[in-house]
């Protein structure tokens, strides 16, 4: 065998040994890739969630004036805010303003005996938490279903009337 042939023969052996290495790896970079797409999307979907619930308690601080109506505006503005994300599931009849995930639990509070509150100016405290049963790209063995659950809870205090 000459030598020209000995580098040629090794030269084909190189690539083949480069084309197994890379098959061997490409499932673990693919899987790295699709981690770092998802966990991003929880991210983003986590933040929004959290957003929601603020602005939501915010609303119903602002504008209620009783547990009820806390709960109806508090529902509306999380449900409008978060209706992209995967996992979303509006309400009867298509209604997103009343949607049923996320699920979300108001509680009121109204005072007029706190510091600096009185009848005319009462002291309203409204807390938000949210759940939502968030839909991942890929089912990842460790979550069940492909579901990640995320939450938050946001509180909001003002004075109404001032």
């Amino acid at each position: 065998m000459t030598r020209t042939q000995q580098l040629s023969r090794r030269c084909r052996d190189s690539r083949g040994q480069a084309l197994a290495e890379f098959a061997l790896i490409l499932p673990i970079l693919l899987g790295l890739v699709g981690a770092g797409i998802d966990f991003a999307r929880v991210f983003e979907g986590s933040m929004t969630l959290q957003t929601a619930a603020r602005n939501a308690a915010e609303a119903a601080a602002f504008s209620s004036t009783d547990a009820a109506q806390a709960q109806t505006k508090a529902r509306a503005v999380v449900c409008t805010e978060t209706q992209r994300l995967p996992g979303f599931m509006p309400g009867s009849g298509g209604n997103v303003a009343t949607c049923t995930d996320p699920s979300t639990t108001v509680t009121y509070t109204r005072s007029t005996t706190a510091p600096g509150a009185n009848i005319r100016y009462p002291l309203v405290t409204v807390t938000v938490t949210t759940s939502l049963d968030f839909r991942l790209t890929v089912p990842w063995p460790m979550l069940p279903d492909g579901v990640w659950t995320l939450g938050t809870t946001q509180t909001f205090s003002v004075m109404q009337g001032r």
